[in-house]
């Protein structure tokens, strides 16, 4: 029988503004080193810690389709991770490591320049502990 989790709503809901910026990769990579690598949140929802390591810096910055208000995120990303609503739980892939139990997936809102976006997060589930893993920002067609 499944464990029924409690009822949860996000009430915070983190602003940032879009800077231009040359290279979001270098960016996205040299604002996490100096400000989140090393870092652990509790996320309000699940009451889990969940940590800041170089794997995650890696994949936000040279994983999946950047954009401004992507790279953005990473400015509130320690906030936004305390505050996101648990989603679902992802199995894990046949090429990850056997470490590596599944996925705890998170869904987010946020303000970027003023406009409410929705957040999916990903936090590797392993046996060491849940390591903050990627963001993606929902893009309309």
């Amino acid at each position: 029988m499944k464990a029924k989790l409690q009822k949860y709503k996000q009430t915070v809901i983190p602003s940032v503004v879009v800077a231009k910026k040359k290279d979001l990769a270098q960016y996205v990579k040299r604002y996490y080193k100096e400000n989140l690598q090393g870092k652990t949140v509790v996320n309000k929802h699940l009451n889990v810690r969940i940590s800041f390591t170089s794997f995650g810096q890696g994949k936000i910055a040279y994983g999946g389709r950047k954009t401004m208000r992507k790279a953005a995120i990473v400015q509130c990303l320690d906030t936004l991770v305390e505050v996101a609503q648990y989603n679902n739980f992802g199995i894990r892939k046949p090429n990850d490591p056997p470490s590596v139990l599944g996925y705890l997936n998170f869904k987010a809102k946020m303000k970027v320049n003023g406009i409410i976006e929705h957040v999916r997060i990903s936090v590797l589930l392993k046996k060491t502990g849940k390591l903050y893993y990627n963001h993606e920002i929902n893009f309309i067609k």
